[in-house]
C-alpha cells in the first residue's frame, strides 16, 4: 500500500500533467495576478523551467509542476 503523502502527490501530479506551458508566454501567478512571469526555458528530460519575473528581472528554477500548478496565461483563453 503507497503511504498517504505519496498517493496525494501522486493525485495532484496527475490533476496538472496535462496543462501546456509555452516558451515567452506571459503568466501571472495564481496567488499574485500581478506578478507577471515568463517561461525562458524548459527542460523536459530534468522536469524543470527557468522562470523570470517580468517586474524584477529575477530568473528563478522551478518545477515544471509548480509552473503548472501555480502559473496561469495572463492572456485570456
Amino acid at each position: 500500500m503507497e503511504r498517504k503523502s505519496k498517493q496525494k502527490y501522486l493525485t495532484e501530479y496527475n490533476k496538472y500533467k496535462n496543462v501546456q506551458l509555452s516558451l515567452d508566454e506571459v503568466y501571472v501567478k495564481k496567488s499574485r495576478t500581478t506578478e507577471k512571469v515568463v517561461l525562458v526555458e524548459i527542460d523536459e528530460e530534468s522536469q524543470m523551467a527557468r522562470v523570470k519575473n517580468l517586474r524584477t528581472g529575477t530568473l528563478q528554477t522551478k518545477t515544471l509542476h509548480w509552473c503548472r500548478k501555480n502559473l496561469e496565461s495572463s492572456e485570456p483563453s
